[in-house]
C-alpha cells in the first residue's frame, strides 16, 4: 500500500502513530467507501479513489 493511501493514513491517525490494528484499517476502508459513494451521488469523479480503495481492500481483506 502506498504511503499516501487514505486508508493507511486514517489507520495511522486512529492508532496515534503506532502500528495500526486490523480494525483501524477496516474503519479507514469503510470511511473511504462512504466518501466514494457520496462523490458518486454528487456526480464527481472517483477514478483515483477507486484505485486506492481497491489497493487497500486487497491488502486488508485478502491479506496480500
Amino acid at each position: 500500500m502506498k504511503d499516501d493511501n487514505f486508508v493507511l493514513l486514517t489507520a495511522l491517525q486512529l492508532s496515534g502513530g503506532a502500528k495500526p490494528k486490523k480494525w483501524q484499517f477496516e474503519y479507514g476502508l469503510r470511511l473511504l467507501n462512504r466518501y466514494i459513494n457520496q462523490r458518486k451521488v454528487l456526480g464527481l469523479d472517483v477514478t483515483g479513489l477507486m484505485e486506492e480503495y481497491r489497493e487497500a481492500f486487497i491488502k486488508i481483506r485478502l491479506g496480500n
